[in-house]
């Protein structure tokens, strides 16, 4: 059946990506997911439950777990939540944090998964990164600049990558989200976050590499067989 295909279509892309970590695949993972999913107008929940089930199951899970919750992980929950239908927050208990999705419950487990695969392309690409960089003699307080400098960049190309698949492929109403999931958004009374704290340098260069490696998917890349 088509929707069995779907979904072993976008298993294999994560497993993929998973399995082998290479510069670009965790970013083809995520792509991939996106367009595979929207090309056909279906989140994972249509493919996963049977067709006679009417309930709707909105859920919260957690992507990381409690402790000190780093900038860049929040600003990249937001991007991911945005391009797979969900919400991102950050719940607190204690003084610690941790990073949470709510939406229908499958949408969430997919945007958790593909959170999980960025943050290992995020973590790959920039130890490759600090590695230059030490090699070039930088101070160690502008080498914190320039790897915020190059996050930074990282982010805003990894969103402008999605920005330009969904106007390419016209997704824009496939990704709305579903009425219950934003009645509960709504229903949670948030506080707007706090800047993140992160110093910033202002390198041009670090932060045009960043931009550059969250742009790096090669479209060209064959990562399904059919």
């Amino acid at each position: 059946m088509l929707n069995e295909n779907i979904l072993r279509k976008v298993r294999k892309a994560l497993a993929l990506a998973n399995n082998n970590p290479s510069e670009q695949e965790a970013q083809s993972a995520m792509l991939m997911a996106q367009r595979v999913l929207a090309e056909h107008g279906l989140s994972i929940q249509d493919v996963e439950e049977p067709e006679d089930k009417q309930d709707k199951n909105v859920v919260h899970e957690h992507a990381t777990e409690y402790g000190k919750t780093i900038w860049w992980k929040k600003h990249l929950s937001a991007t991911v939540a945005e391009n797979f239908r969900c919400f991102s927050y950050i719940n607190t208990r204690r003084g610690a944090s941790q990073i949470r999705f709510v939406g229908l419950d499958s949408d969430v487990s997919l945007a958790i998964e593909i959170f999980k695969f960025a943050c290992e392309a995020i973590q790959y690409h920039l130890s490759k990164y600090r590695q230059d960089i030490k090699e070039s003699g930088y101070w160690k307080k502008e080498i914190t600049y320039m790897v915020n400098d190059y996050l930074r960049g990282y982010l805003h190309g990894l969103d402008q990558k999605f920005k330009e698949q969904v106007a390419k492929n016209n997704w824009g109403l496939v990704l709305v989200k579903d009425a219950l999931v934003v009645q509960e958004r709504e229903s949670m009374n948030m506080k707007k976050g706090k800047p993140t704290g992160a110093s910033f340098g202002g390198n041009h260069g670090a932060y045009e590499r960043g931009f550059t490696d969250g742009k790096s998917f090669d479209s060209n890349k064959k990562m399904i067989a059919n």
